[in-house]
């Protein structure tokens, strides 16, 4: 969806804008992990297999959501049918 430019930054998939790099955004990604536990530290650690960015958007564009709203829609989204059991 969103396309990075190399000597710029990425641009906003809300309103388009050019986001330099420097300059927070808000991001919402999908991504592959999995947790390892590490013998000789004794505690656990995320290994990032994949990452994709889903949606970037501008400060501006990004503070304009509603953080419950997404949350509600991936958590009800029927991805597996109702075999989700809480």
């Amino acid at each position: 969806m969103n396309s990075e430019n190399n000597d710029l930054g990425y641009e906003c998939d809300g309103c388009g804008k050019i986001i330099q790099k420097g300059k927070a955004y808000v991001c919402i990604s999908k991504n592959i992990e999995q947790i390892n536990h590490e013998v000789i530290s004794n505690e656990e650690e995320v290994e990032v297999i994949s990452s994709e960015n889903l949606l970037v958007l501008c400060g501006k564009c990004g503070n304009k959501f509603d953080d419950d709203f997404f949350i509600n829609i991936i958590k009800n989204f029927p991805l597996f049918g109702n075999q989700r059991s809480n």
